[in-house]
């Protein structure tokens, strides 16, 4: 058999394996005789009645359940929080059961604490600053390097510190909006140069420059604006 005639056989092959295929799929009677052939008997398979009302997914129930109702009273607490939450008026809230609200003792009582002026910052007080008080230069250990680039980013660093200290002083004998904002934008610039301070002083493996950038930033996160 030349190599021609096992292309053509071959092509007769495959085609009359896809045209049963076909038929298989497409075909009902062909699809029926492949099953028969195959020992498959798809009637075998049940096919729940959706429209019967006596049959389910799985099967006939054989027992039947009670169920028992049991009444539970209502909680006099919870009708009151329904009712508040559907009252607009918080004081037309009044309860289904128990005796009338009692005054608290202690609550309501004695002067109203005064109100801050405008200028004044909420929550930041003179006693809650005096609590962390950071250190001056003078109490801190000047560190001096040999590297002359440590060295001048050192004094500027000691400079904008002394800056940001003449700031917290004003802010803590009278806390305004606009110490505040003024101390915040001074403290978030040196603790960038304490960062530079501090990667150049790694780069040039300089002990001094990273102890004097430890030391002040722990001095100025103290500070709270």
């Amino acid at each position: 058999m030349t190599t021609r005639n096992k292309k053509i056989l071959w092509w007769i092959v495959g085609a009359t394996v896809a045209t049963m295929v076909l038929l298989y799929v497409f075909c009902p009677p062909v699809h029926n005789w492949g099953n028969a052939l195959l020992g498959r008997n798809e009637k075998a398979l049940p096919k729940p009645d959706t429209t019967a009302t006596n049959e389910y997914e799985y099967g006939v129930p054989v027992e039947s359940f009670e169920v028992e109702t049991i009444d539970v009273p209502r909680d006099s607490l919870l009708d009151s929080l329904k009712m508040a939450d559907s009252i607009m008026a918080a004081a037309e809230v009044k309860p289904l059961n128990g005796p009338p609200p009692t005054h608290i003792e202690g609550f309501g009582e004695g002067p109203l604490p005064p109100a801050p002026s405008k200028n004044q910052v909420p929550g930041r007080t003179q006693e809650d600053m005096q609590e962390v008080t950071p250190m001056s230069l003078t109490d801190l250990e000047a560190h001096e390097s040999e590297n002359a680039a440590v060295n001048n980013k050192i004094k500027a660093c000691r400079a904008s510190y002394n800056k940001l200290m003449a700031v917290y002083a004003q802010f803590s004998k009278m806390p305004t909006a606009a110490l505040q904002e003024q101390g915040a934008k001074l403290k978030e610039a040196l603790l960038k140069d304490l960062t530079a301070l501090m990667n150049l002083s790694k780069t040039k493996n300089d002990d001094m420059g990273m102890e004097e950038a430890a030391d002040l930033r722990r001095e100025v996160n103290k500070m709270q604006f």
